[in-house]
């Protein structure tokens, strides 16, 4: 395969602008706040005008957009590095959801946005467009959790099903059993939120037909972090 030419000078300026404008958006976003989000704000940040700013963002919902479109673009890597190199896809399945666990402990600004923001956008970012563009990232991080599930009901470890419908049922199963964090200190006698992670994600997959037997197996293997 021929590799691709370099990019031009212009071209590779203009990325290197766009990911200084998304660096001081993001930086805005995680230590300030929503609220704070402006195209002012962020052009004082990157050292630029807001009309200068204007050229690559037409408005504040682009920025916005652009922002979580690059903590979905993360979370995706995340939970493809997880999936690799695991044949059985229950096991994928499994372990994508182990990953976004990790992606909320360890990038807690990313994924409250995602909280946040993926519930309906429009809430936050009213632009038609840049709504469109937030929803196209998350379908985009769907993907191979959607694809391991319609394996997985191929092959017989889950029962036949709607494997886009099944993905979308486990993450809102699971963002809500990772939303509970926020209740812990203020509820200590309540389950931790690990347990009820746990427990969710098992009772989803039985939901989906899973035998219990071989889905415990694949969850301790997981778990313990060895290949399922």
């Amino acid at each position: 395969m021929t590799p691709e030419p370099p990019p031009e000078p212009r071209q590779r300026r203009h990325r290197q602008n766009l990911t200084r404008i998304v660096d001081a958006a993001s930086r805005v976003v995680f230590e300030e706040g929503l609220d704070a989000l402006s195209v002012k704000r962020v052009a004082d940040l990157a050292d630029y005008t807001p009309g200068a700013l204007y050229r690559y963002f037409p408005s504040k919902d682009a920025l916005l957009a652009a922002v979580l479109a690059r903590v979905l673009e993360d979370l995706g890597e995340s939970l493809r590095a997880a999936m690799h190199g695991v044949d059985a896809p229950l096991g994928r399945v499994v372990r994508a959801a182990y990953a976004y666990r990790a992606f909320a402990a360890e990038s807690p600004h990313g994924f409250a946005l995602v909280a946040s923001l993926l519930g309906d956008p429009r809430y936050v970012v009213s632009d038609d467009a840049s709504a469109a563009d937030i929803l196209h990232a998350a379908v985009a991080v769907a993907v191979p959790v959607a694809g391991a599930l319609a394996e997985a009901g191929a092959d017989g470890d889950l029962a036949p099903g709607d494997a886009q419908a099944r993905a979308l049922a486990l993450f809102a199963a699971l963002q809500g059993a990772m939303l509970m964090r926020k209740y812990e200190r203020r509820f200590p006698a309540i389950a931790p939120p690990d347990v009820v992670f746990d427990t969710l994600l098992r009772a989803v997959l039985l939901g989906f037909g899973a035998r219990p037997a071989a889905l415990d197996s694949v969850l301790a293997t997981v778990t313990q972090g060895t290949s399922p």
